[in-house]
């Protein structure tokens, strides 16, 4: 769901509506309604706001013509859906009629409509799955993927505070010399606490001013929420050591995890992320070949 969710949603704001496709359109022999063809104007529209019309047609033609053929293929290959992958279709659905549902009834798209390119966007993460599995078209092996697991993501808790502060007139400022050294000594001693065996939970409780993280965070190599430096100490961290560090405007008190702690299999919650990493580019290229025998007809 990243393209026509998230990156979508990121966007809608900015952007003004612009009208779709009035009648549907026929791919491969079949009739699509119209709204899924506004729906896929306006993504393309989204997505190259400066290309001409006739690319912007191009555009949405070919993810319509992606759409059929997930569609046709999740149907022709037997597959269903988790429950787990339902229920995330749902809440996508509903954040993004809730944030902007407005945006889409002018677009001329309903919130049925919203789940119909949702669901096809779970279609095409169980075709990956399916496509790559032990006995599918191009195998992955589980040890790939534990092996791209362990050398690009890493488990920890951790408490941030924070190296400025507001002046009188709401600007953000360095603390001062003293604040500051104030603030790092306040964490090494939370620091020395937690190895001596106390929890980053229990320290968290009594710090002030900062943000906690005390359940266990698995975070991946290139991730926005973190700095690449930030991954690169955390990573560099041996298991359960602790360690105090700035990064910009911030201190970071880290109690690393074991990221292949065999009792929790933390890999499980994110096998679907490293097989798309690993595999995404190349399984859409997958689908741009199956999507060749739905041309679109308007």
């Amino acid at each position: 769901m990243k393209r026509t969710a998230l990156a979508l949603a990121a966007l809608l704001l900015l952007a003004a509506c612009g009208c779709g496709r009035q009648s549907g359109a026929t791919v491969a022999g079949t009739k699509i309604d119209a709204q899924v063809c506004r729906y896929f104007d306006d993504c393309a529209r989204q997505e190259a706001p400066d290309a001409s019309e006739a690319e912007q047609t191009a555009a949405a033609d070919a993810m319509l013509s992606e759409y059929v053929a997930v569609n046709s293929a999740f149907a022709s290959r037997g597959l269903q859906l988790t429950a787990q992958q339902k229920a995330a279709v749902s809440q996508t659905v509903n954040d993004l009629w809730r944030l902007f549902g407005d945006y889409y009834a002018e677009l001329g798209v309903t919130k049925q409509t919203l789940w119909k390119t949702q669901t096809s966007e779970a279609y095409r993460e169980a075709l990956l799955l399916d496509y790559y599995a032990p006995d599918g078209d191009e195998p992955v092996s589980e040890d790939a993927l534990r092996t791209y697991f362990g050398e690009n993501y890493v488990a920890f808790q951790s408490i941030t505070g924070f190296l400025v502060t507001a002046d009188d007139s709401g600007n953000a400022v360095a603390l001062d010399d003293s604040a500051r050294a104030q603030l790092l000594s306040s964490f090494e001693a939370m620091a020395s606490a937690v190895s001596g065996g106390s929890s980053v939970a229990a320290q968290a409780a009594k710090a002030e001013n900062t943000i906690s993280n005390p359940e266990t965070v698995v975070v991946a190599r290139g991730d926005p929420a973190y700095s690449d430096a930030f991954f690169a100490h955390v990573f560099a961290m041996e298991n359960g050591t602790t360690s105090v560090f700035t990064d910009g405007d911030y201190v970071f008190l880290v109690l690393r995890e074991n990221i292949a702690d065999p009792e929790r299999d933390l890999f499980a919650d994110h096998r679907t992320d490293c097989l798309e990493t690993l595999k995404g580019e190349a399984f859409n290229a997958v689908l741009q070949t199956w999507a060749q025998s739905y041309p679109v007809e308007r």
